[in-house]
């Protein structure tokens, strides 16, 4: 997209706003934004059910099931071209779908996800204009964004947000338009379209305020190295405004490195080294929550409260605390709201209790790190209990990239039992069941109680069979479609 492009679409007045791909969390929460906002919406996708089907509902959105031209022909009907914006999701074909070629055939206007949540974050198609706060980071970034808009609208700021998945607990949907001047967004790294506009999504977005929590490998479909994802977050970077912060994971070697050469921006710098700006000290787990210090430049702030689990979530809230204190917050204030985040939809979420006793959770974790970190607070959370862990990888192209590191990641639990592999569309070759008997056997090298099942109707089978009592705990875990087994075995 050219400057004089930007501009026009910046400077647009838009009536009708039309989703390609509705159910997905970021485009879900980016309508969820456009209604409230007053503008007519619609869009399209799957008959599946999604998390976000409930969002979309309430909204009183209209989605319409399966994607033909017919779609968005009806919707604009004979609207003015000038008054019609079309998104489309980088999945189900992206710009090759349908429903877009009609749209570009028929002279609407088309941008992607990743264009849409920069030009809200501009703020000039709502007539407004925001301070926007970007989170960025291989992990952690919807945990650190939820809880800045759980905590700036307790603190009656009413920013707007779009948080990468359904619900932030207590809060409501995850996508909000509100009066306050802040834009509050999850900045992710992957491609922005697969065909036509292979820029990393954050680029489109230009903050105020930038969080980078970490910077690991991951999407090998998309990245062939790492230091290729550090050369994205290096252009994310420059699209800061001069007057703008970073507030950045000061224990991550790669971060530190990038933040030496991006001196002419001020950097805060938080985690457990004493190096840094904000430090945790003295971390300690109770429950599903926790306690724990933080200094600032070596004096103690005091002691903070989460109602979420994880030292990793502790850590995660240092750059929450940063920001806010940098935006005026007084601590005590601070102390009041942090803890009445309660977590968001498919974070380590409570489902519910089995008629056994069995605690049951769901966690959207996809990557090896995740998966350990998830692992560790539900090890501190429950000390005595047995945890049977569900995974459903997401991806061949990222198992295979990162074998080894899934492979020794499930250390901890009782029991393992893996799903086979959610395939996304974007899986360049034809893979086979073989590929999962031979990660299974990999695991079994370490892990001896491990099962492979094929399909989620046997896992919950297996589980109400042989998964009984108040000592134990399942968690289902994987960024596809395995959360449908902790909902039926709570239902």
């Amino acid at each position: 997209m050219t400057g004089s492009d930007w501009y026009n679409l910046r400077m647009a007045r838009y009536q009708k706003i039309y989703f390609m791909g509705i159910k997905g969390v970021g485009m879900a929460t980016l309508a969820v934004i456009s209604k409230q906002a007053g503008f007519l919406v619609s869009g399209s996708d799957v008959e599946e059910k999604f998390i976000t089907d409930k969002i979309l509902d309430e909204a009183g959105i209209d989605v319409r099931i399966g994607f033909k031209k017919e779609n968005p022909e009806d919707f604009f009907n004979s609207s003015p071209k000038d008054e019609c914006l079309f998104i489309a999701t980088a999945a189900h074909e992206g710009f090759n779908n349908e429903e877009v070629v009609w749209a570009k055939d028929n002279g609407i206007k088309i941008i992607s996800h990743g264009e849409a949540v920069g030009l809200f974050m501009d703020g000039d198609v709502f007539d407004r204009k925001f301070e926007g706060i970007s989170i960025a980071g291989a992990h952690g970034k919807t945990t650190i964004a939820g809880m800045i808009a759980s905590c700036l609208t307790k603190l009656g700021s009413d920013p707007s947000f779009t948080v990468g998945t359904s619900e932030i607990f207590p809060t409501g949907p995850a996508g909000h338009f509100g009066s306050g001047k802040y834009f509050i967004a999850e900045a992710d790294e992957y491609f922005s379209e697969p065909n036509f506009d292979k820029r990393p999504k954050f680029l489109y977005q230009k903050p105020k305020y930038l969080i980078i929590n970490n910077i690991d490998f991951d999407h090998p479909d998309v990245y062939p190295n790492l230091e290729s994802v550090v050369t994205a977050y290096r252009e994310f970077i420059e699209n800061v405004s001069q007057d703008g912060l970073l507030i950045v994971n000061g224990d991550d070697e790669k971060i530190k490195k990038l933040i030496a050469n991006s001196q002419q921006l001020k950097a805060i710098k938080y985690g457990t080294d004493a190096g840094n700006e904000f430090v945790i000290k003295n971390f300690r787990e109770e429950g599903l929550s926790s306690r724990f210090e933080v200094l600032r430049n070596g004096t103690s702030l005091g002691n903070f409260e989460l109602s979420i689990p994880g030292y990793h979530n502790a850590k995660n809230s240092l750059a929450v605390i940063a920001l806010l204190c940098e935006l005026g917050i007084s601590i005590n204030e601070i102390q009041k709201v942090l803890p009445e985040f309660k977590g968001a939809k498919r974070r380590l979420e409570k489902i519910g209790e089995t008629g056994e006793g069995v605690l049951i959770f769901d966690d959207y974790a996809h990557h090896p790190e995740e998966i350990r970190k998830s692992i560790e607070a539900l090890k501190s959370a429950y000390p005595d209990k047995k945890i049977t862990l569900v995974f459903q990888a997401h991806t061949y192209s990222r198992t295979k990239a990162l074998f080894k590191d899934f492979v020794g990641s499930f250390g901890g639990v009782f029991e393992l039992i893996i799903l086979p592999t959610f395939a996304s569309a974007r899986d360049a070759a034809t893979h086979t069941v073989s590929e999962d008997e031979d990660f299974v056997e990999s695991i079994r090298l370490i892990q001896p109680r491990v099962v492979l099942i094929k399909d989620l109707p046997s896992v919950v089978e297996y589980i109400q069979k042989n998964v009984q009592g108040p000592d134990r705990v399942v968690v289902t875990m994987g960024a596809g479609d395995v959360y449908k087994v902790a909902e039926q075995l709570t239902n």
